[in-house]
């Protein structure tokens, strides 16, 4: 990504899929990070480990992109999606001339903020939940 001003670069390395910390069955997933039109992150691996890697990175793409596992929706004026960024794939279609202008804001929250704030009010109120 440049920063959106052509002279930055913001790096960020990431596992595509990260589970949540302190589960002991260890299958409660955290994050997914994928994105299709990038390399994206590659392991330091072998030469076989890293094609395995790959072979497994596009067969994810390949379910992810199945029309059976997408939900689209056609959005109006007014409408309001939320989503856990790292928890939901997304992505938007592209623009037809018939549809007119795409006008579409985004905010993001700080997952640790939320939850700093949370602690410190479960703290509080003496709840062990």
């Amino acid at each position: 990504n440049n920063g959106g001003d052509g002279g930055s670069a913001l790096v960020h390395v990431a596992p595509h899929f990260e589970l949540e910390a302190g589960d002991s069955s260890g299958h409660t997933l955290r994050a997914v990070r994928f994105s299709s039109k990038s390399g994206q992150y590659a392991p330091p691996l072998g030469d076989e480990k890293m094609a395995a890697f790959y072979r497994a990175r596009r067969r994810f793409s390949e379910l992810a992109h199945d029309p059976k596992y997408v939900l689209s929706l056609q959005l109006k004026p007014g409408d309001l999606l939320i989503f856990d960024n790292q928890r939901l794939l997304h992505a938007r279609s592209g623009i037809a001339p018939t549809d007119g202008e795409r006008w579409v804001q985004g905010a993001y929250f700080d997952r640790d903020g939320l939850w700093l704030n949370y602690e410190r009010w479960r703290r509080r109120a003496g709840t062990s939940e």
